[in-house]
């Protein structure tokens, strides 16, 4: 086997077995797990690594093995246009504000039809067409135009549809980010920073195969056709598993946004005071607990998230987590001063404040220390 073949080889691996190696974890992870949501989230990224293996294995016949490709272009087509739409499926149940909405499968119909139509139409062709047939260059064969040019745009519909998608995912997550904010204290759990990274191994792996039709096809594989997304994809495995594994995420069990008031919820309630607040999260302390949430505070207070929110962010120009979080950073600091804390660890004392990690206690710090300079 030549050096660049070795290679190309190595690439795939990394890319496949790591697929492979999330999916065994996840599928433990699955068999402990009782909550339904959790549940589902694994069983749609397990059928992602799936469908995203047997892509691979087509463009392994695309490179080395021409005839087995041909045989395999339908499902090729449909793996490429199932993996976006089922991207911004996981991230729309981890974006979820109201437990009531549900994902749409239609989603799955656009990539279904295509890739049926273009398969049965594939069966239809002269298989001297089909051998014939070539993502880079037009081979004309006179009757057959129509399907020739739709099998040459299918990476642009592919590339459309990733665009389209990858849109959709960066629109949810902004909605999200914006709300979760005023309802959830745990700046870890529900900021979903990690899919960024995500976002940025995407956004490098969509346009490079549009390099391909601008170079040479054994130079575009040896550089960037699989060394670089192989890598990429072995970034955005691991990712995904490690904090789906973790579940660094919220689990919802209630709305975080709602479109009307409830009955409660529209009664009229006394007038929050900062005194009557800040006696209360002193005294009590709930934000000892790294889960709080707003909704547990509205009975203490007498009073709707809605007024609670409101009421903290003009009162102290904070949203409800970072609000929580100043609790936790002055009890840091208290505890750091305390002669029975003079040898305990930094991160002891983290946990001891309400914070779920030093990284979130960090960042809340940042976060502090940047309004200050605004304010």
């Amino acid at each position: 086997m030549e050096t660049k073949d070795l290679f190309l080889t190595m690439s795939f691996s990394f890319a496949v077995f790591s697929a492979f190696f999330c999916s065994m974890l996840l599928l433990i992870r699955l068999f402990e797990s009782k909550d339904t949501f959790i549940r589902r989230v694994i069983i749609l990224l397990v059928g992602g690594y799936t469908v995203e293996v047997v892509y691979l294995i087509t463009v392994f016949f695309f490179i080395y093995n021409k005839e087995a490709f041909v045989q395999t272009k339908a499902v090729n087509f449909l793996t490429m246009l199932l993996l976006p739409v089922m991207f911004y499926h996981l991230v729309f149940k981890l974006t979820r504000l109201r437990t009531s909405e549900k994902f749409s499968f239609w989603h799955y119909g656009i990539p279904f039809i295509l890739a049926a139509v273009y398969g049965i139409w594939f069966m239809m062709i002269p298989d001297h067409i089909r051998q014939n047939t070539d993502d880079k260059t037009l081979h004309w064969s006179t009757g057959y135009e129509a399907f020739i040019i739709f099998d040459y745009g299918r990476f642009y519909i592919r590339m459309v549809i990733s665009i389209i998608y990858l849109y959709l995912a960066i629109r949810r997550m902004y909605r999200y980010k914006k709300e979760i904010v005023q309802y959830s204290s745990n700046i870890e759990e529900t900021s979903l920073r990690w899919l960024y990274q995500i976002f940025g191994a995407l956004f490098l792996i969509i346009p490079l195969p549009v390099l391909i039709y601008f170079i040479n096809m054994k130079t575009y594989f040896s550089l960037a056709g699989l060394l670089i997304p192989g890598l990429l994809i072995l970034l955005l495995n691991v990712t995904l598993c490690y904090h789906i594994f973790r579940q660094n995420f919220m689990l919802l069990t209630e709305d975080i946004i709602a479109d009307k008031l409830s009955e409660q919820e529209k009664k009229v309630w006394e007038p929050l005071s900062h005194e009557a607040v800040n006696h209360y999260m002193t005294e009590n302390k709930p934000f000892l607990n790294p889960h709080l949430k707003i909704t547990e505070l509205t009975t203490v207070f007498g009073t709707n998230r809605t007024y609670l929110s409101a009421f903290i962010n003009t009162t102290y120009g904070l949203n409800f987590s970072m609000y929580i979080n100043r609790f936790r950073l002055e009890e840091f600091e208290r505890l750091k001063k305390l002669p029975e804390y003079e040898n305990a660890e930094e991160e002891e004392l983290v946990y001891l404040s309400g914070f779920r990690s030093y990284q979130s206690l960090k960042r809340s710090e940042k976060i502090l220390r940047s309004l200050k300079k605004t304010a």
